[in-house]
């Protein structure tokens, strides 16, 4: 290995000149990547711009890889400082999906992985075998969106309605009240605590399925804040908590918010609101909160756990488990139902099997609506309470600490300006407008690049 030239592709900075939608930010902004698989992205470009820089023959990259490379040749003034600093034009050529090419490309490709075993090892699964970051999570898609089982579960529902109170009649006119309406909730809450017991493990099992290196074993932790809360909000208060307790901004008596020293400011969250703060001077926090929430830098974050959660709940493992809550439960609602419509019929007091059957109904929207965002509020982050940060050291981090504890953590001052805020202003949406970004020009599929030609 050359390693004068590897130290200097390491130090290259992406984002530099730094903006509010650098490199690094579009690029996992327009594949809805975590901030861990773009760094590890990133990093895979850079092996392989070094395999092209010293190869004196075609290397291939992978379909993220591509993707990488896609991005940077936007950057135009970036791309040529970085080929300026390996000391090679490397040239992408975009494969034609020619059969005299198909060889050829097959060659390179081989050959750049065995360029990468000899220098620099073993090649990262997620990065080199697969074509895009969710893959990681081995989820076959369902047939069916849950929107479009929903319709026709539901019209198939109605129209059981009629054939259940037939049948199901002659035994309700010989059960009488109060014995049904005890019945019929203890039956609810049976089924509600079964169900509850069966997601957990279920979900703990699709958890179980996905590669061991994959993503979702390497989130941030305010990534794991988003996923825990469903709230960007929590993301931004935990930023700015953290700047106060490191005296880059402070809160003044009025509770507004004001710069002390901006230099102590260091993630790319922070330098945001460092920037939004020096555009608004001394703004409230409900004002300042209203800024952040819009900066991609903060809804990135919102918008790739958005995606896994879609993701997610459009593959099929999870689709035949919300196909089973929502069959079980509606036969439950279905026995109320049908109690309901033989006491209307034989003009019988209903309101205690109303008000059951009404409760029941909101009960089941709101649980199966739960059931959606699970894995993501629960099984997830007890996976990390309990198996993975134990083994990490998160002691002394106090983002880490801020997933596992909340609110206990934030600083004293801090907690009734997000009180006051929580109180007192109304936000809408709280993931924040994802806004529109300028897509690539390139805009081809990690697929349609064979390689890189070596250069001039």
């Amino acid at each position: 290995m050359d390693k004068e030239l590897w130290d200097h592709i390491l130090q290259f900075d992406f984002d530099d000149p730094p903006s509010e939608y650098g490199f690094t930010t579009r690029l996992a902004n327009e594949n809805y990547w975590t901030k861990a698989f773009t760094e590890l992205a990133i990093l895979e470009y850079r092996k392989f711009m070094y395999l092209a820089a010293t190869s004196e023959m075609m290397v291939s990259p992978s379909e993220i890889v591509d993707t990488v490379w896609h991005q940077h040749l936007i950057f135009t003034q970036s791309y040529s400082s970085f080929c300026t600093l390996i000391g090679k034009q490397i040239q992408h050529i975009p494969s034609t999906h020619n059969r005299e090419e198909f060889a050829k490309f097959r060659q390179a490709k081989e050959r750049t992985q065995e360029l990468y075993t000899s220098v620099f090892g073993e090649q990262p699964k997620g990065i080199w075998e697969y074509q895009g970051m969710f893959e990681s999570l081995n989820l076959d898609k369902a047939k069916f969106k849950i929107r479009t089982f929903l319709v026709f579960g539901t019209l198939g529902f109605i129209a059981l309605i009629a054939p259940c109170y037939f049948l199901l009649s002659p035994i309700y006119v010989e059960i009488h009240n109060p014995y049904f309406v005890i019945g019929f909730i203890a039956l609810c809450l049976l089924a509600f605590a079964g169900l509850e017991f069966y997601n957990r493990n279920q979900l703990r099992n699709i958890l179980t399925g996905f590669d061991k290196d994959s993503f979702v074993y390497h989130l941030k932790p305010y990534e794991l804040v988003y996923l825990k809360t469903q709230k960007l909000n929590h993301i931004i208060n935990g930023t700015v908590n953290e700047m106060i307790d490191n005296n880059t901004i402070y809160i003044n008596p009025d509770r507004t918010i004001g710069l002390i020293n901006p230099d102590n400011a260091s993630f790319k969250e922070q330098l945001q609101t460092v920037a939004v703060l020096g555009e608004l001077g001394r703004p409230s926090y409900p004002a300042l909160l209203r800024q952040l929430l819009n900066k991609p830098i903060f809804w990135n974050t919102a918008k790739c756990m958005d995606a896994f959660k879609k993701y997610l709940n459009k593959s099929k493992k999870f689709g035949n488990l919300f196909y089973m809550n929502f069959g079980i439960l509606t036969i439950v609602l279905m026995l109320g139902i049908t109690r309901l419509t033989t006491g209307i019929m034989r003009e019988r007091p209903v309101l205690q099997i109303l008000m059951v059957t009404l409760i029941l109904t909101v009960l089941i929207i709101s649980y199966l609506n739960r059931l959606t965002k699970m894995l993501c509020t629960q099984t997830i982050p007890n996976l990390y309470k309990t198996d993975i940060l134990p083994k990490w050291p998160v002691k002394d981090d106090w983002q880490w600490q801020y997933f596992l504890m909340g609110s206990a953590v934030l600083t004293a001052a801090f907690i009734p300006v997000i009180s006051y805020k929580e109180k007192n202003d109304q936000f809408g949406n709280d993931s924040g407008s994802s806004g529109s970004s300028c897509g690539s020009s390139c805009g081809s599929s990690c697929s349609s690049c064979g390689g890189c030609g070596g250069g001039d």
